[in-house]
């Protein structure tokens, strides 16, 4: 199985879209002739994780993924460094075992909190192993979905995600 994370720069979100009664149901538009950047992992090697965090004034949330970028070329390690230069973060799409598109950083964007490339790594094969996180986002994640009738329409979902990156 190859585990594929889809990471869109917040700065090429168009729209958002909020289902009127499944308020975690959300589809993005893309700015015209804005792709996301597609990463294909092994295993476990995309992950994506939510967390409630207690706060001082009320709850907070954390947002992180773990991906492996197993190109080791130098156009994967120029699209990992400008990912993580970028001012206002990346949202990140990744299936999840249960045939949804879990969605993380669309409130504040996720950016690096780890960065690390190792040559003599023999699993990694000397791809970016990383880390994007966020602790300010408003809730668990959001699920990328298109919805048919009120229906979660898995087909479609996989269309427009995709579409994301083709």
């Amino acid at each position: 199985m190859k585990p594929k994370t889809v990471l869109v720069r917040k700065a090429d979100i168009a729209g958002v879209a909020r289902h009127a009664t499944i308020k975690k149901a959300v589809t993005l538009t893309l700015v015209a002739a804005k792709k996301g950047f597609l990463f294909e992992g092994l295993g476990s090697s995309n992950a994506a994780r939510a967390e409630l965090v207690p706060g001082k004034y009320g709850p907070g949330y954390k947002h992180e993924l773990d991906l492996v970028a197993f190109g080791a070329d130098p156009e994967t390690a120029e699209t990992m460094e400008d990912l993580a230069a970028d001012p206002e973060g990346v949202v990140s799409i990744t299936p999840d075992n249960n045939g949804y598109y879990k969605m993380l950083g669309l409130n504040a964007g996720l950016r690096p909190s780890a960065l690390k490339k190792d040559s003599e790594d023999a699993d990694l094969g000397g791809g970016i192993q990383g880390t994007l996180s966020s602790e300010k986002e408003k809730g668990l994640e959001d699920y990328f979905m298109v919805l048919t009738d009120s229906v979660y329409d898995p087909a479609a979902t996989k269309a427009a995600f995709e579409a994301l990156y083709a």
